[in-house]
């Protein structure tokens, strides 16, 4: 494991025993554990929960206690029949010629993870992720690579992020076995056009001071967001079921044109491979940021208890890699691709969620200085102190993994773009069909107030809601009501 890279954030507390401690834990990972576990498929989140707590400044003996913890429940990698509970060495050597044969089982994880260890060890990152996953034999056939990759509520995706956020190929080849033994999202719902032109070229129009149009030329993000809201095809199914699980969601959902419907919404972001610059990938990347944060926080019930969807809550946590991503893929078609399925994969996971709506004013209604329950000595007014410190020292220790990965993503945020003034997010201001034509409005009542502080309002929301457990707090949980249908938010629901 050697080579690590430090992360984006890289916070003060690292010690040469943090590294080496990391290192080994990594590694002891890696060749111990299968990427799932329990007969449904849980994943395995260990290397995620400790490169996140390294990155927020976690020292080792922190680390080893995560492992301590987490390892224990994980299965062997060398897993044969689950159910049986049977392990052995499984007979089964993966090659460049036989691999798209074995895609599925998960048995066969441990022999795609040796073969991708050694195509990485003979090709570098950088080529094997072009031939594996945005080649043409790589997507036909069924295979899918691509559509495997953000299968599996996107943890192929994260897993893959960290491995190329910190520099580690083989938590790389883990992250591509664990993509070929992951059922594919719904083809009909991605569209891989070459070339994607919008309906309209977003950059001519006049927006109010300090609002930014795309200077690419697809609409953005926010304003395909209101075609979904508006799309009649976009109704979620009825009636709600609070007992569904996400699979039988997904099978209720994904029928009635609505795959076809995401696709034709998602091409609108308009991504073409022959035009495509590094500033072009930042703005595509920023915009899905700012969509995650705000489909995670900003779709609450004004005068309820906030809620956190467990699902939407996995587009925060990849969203941070989508700048390493594109920045570790060697061609400009294998970028296009990548920028082509995210607004895909948000609308596919909006319409399993019931299509919650985003409430810009909710979220900016959330403190923007969120602090500790209870603190020593003089306390001190909100909006005098820096609150990140506050919630770092406490999320480190969040039992669970996902509420570290998502604070990790929001501070991300703040660093990049908490300077963002009032109204000036991309796409907060578009061309929108109105009683005299089209008229520039916003495209979320309340869009004009969402400033650079939604990430800390976001952080603090997620404290609240999952527990400031170094303070005393009881651990919370994240919301799996599907809370886009209002029935979700009943009493008693």
């Amino acid at each position: 494991m050697s080579g690590l890279r430090q992360g984006l954030l890289h916070l003060p507390g690292s010690t040469y025993e943090t590294k080496t401690t990391l290192e080994r834990l990594l590694a002891e990972d890696l060749e111990k554990h299968h990427c799932f576990y329990t007969p449904i498929r849980f994943h395995n989140h260990l290397n995620h929960h400790l490169l996140a707590a390294y990155d927020m400044g976690a020292p080792a003996t922190l680390l080893q206690k995560i492992y301590d913890q987490e390892s224990p429940s994980l299965s062997p990698i060398n897993l044969i029949d689950r159910e049986k509970n049977i392990t052995g060495a499984l007979d089964l050597t993966i090659t460049r010629d036989n691999w798209a044969k074995h895609l599925g089982p998960e048995k066969n994880y441990i022999g795609f993870f040796a073969f991708f260890k050694g195509e990485i060890e003979e090709k570098g990152v950088p080529s094997v992720l072009e031939e594996y996953l945005f080649t043409e034999k790589a997507n036909a056939h069924g295979a899918d690579m691509l559509l495997r990759l953000v299968g599996g509520a996107v943890h192929p995706f994260i897993d893959l992020g960290y491995g190329v956020e910190f520099n580690q190929p083989m938590i790389v080849a883990s992250a591509l076995a664990q993509t070929c033994i992951t059922a594919p999202m719904p083809s009909e719902f991605y569209d891989n056009s070459p070339t994607q032109s919008p309906p309209s070229p977003a950059g001519n129009t006049t927006l109010p001071k300090g609002a930014r149009n795309p200077t690419h030329g697809g609409l953005p993000l926010l304003q395909i967001l209101k075609l979904a809201y508006d799309s009649d095809i976009m109704k979620p199914p009825m009636p709600y079921n609070p007992s569904l699980n996400i699979s039988q969601r997904r099978h209720i959902s994904m029928v009635s044109g609505r795959p076809e419907e995401i696709a034709r919404l998602s091409a609108l972001w308009g991504v073409s491979a022959s035009s495509l610059t590094d500033k072009e990938c930042d703005e595509r990347a920023e915009e899905f940021i700012w969509l995650a944060v705000l489909l995670l926080a900003g779709t609450g019930k004004e005068g309820r208890k906030p809620r956190l969807d467990f699902f939407l809550m996995h587009l925060v946590t990849s969203s941070i890699f989508v700048p390493s991503l594109l920045k570790a893929l060697p061609s400009t078609d294998a970028k296009a691709q990548l920028l082509r399925i995210l607004p895909a994969l948000a609308l596919y996971w909006l319409t399993i969620r019931g299509r919650p709506r985003i409430n810009p004013r909710l979220l900016m209604s959330y403190s923007a200085y969120p602090h500790p329950p209870s603190v020593l000595g003089d306390p001190r007014e909100p909006g005098q102190t820096n609150p990140w410190p506050a919630i770092v020292a406490s999320v480190m220790h969040a039992p669970e993994a996902h509420v570290l990965k998502a604070v990790r993503t929001l501070y991300y945020a703040a660093g990049m773009y908490g300077e963002t003034p009032a109204g000036g997010v991309v796409g907060a201001f578009a061309l929108i069909d109105g009683k005299e034509g089209k008229e520039v409005k916003e495209t979320h009542a309340g869009m004009a107030e969402v400033d650079g502080t939604i990430f800390v309002r976001a952080a603090g929301v997620v404290m609240d809601t999952l527990g400031w457990v170094t303070h005393g707090q009881k651990e919370g949980k994240w919301d799996r009501s599907a809370l886009g249908w209002e029935d979700a938010w009943k009493d008693g629901n």
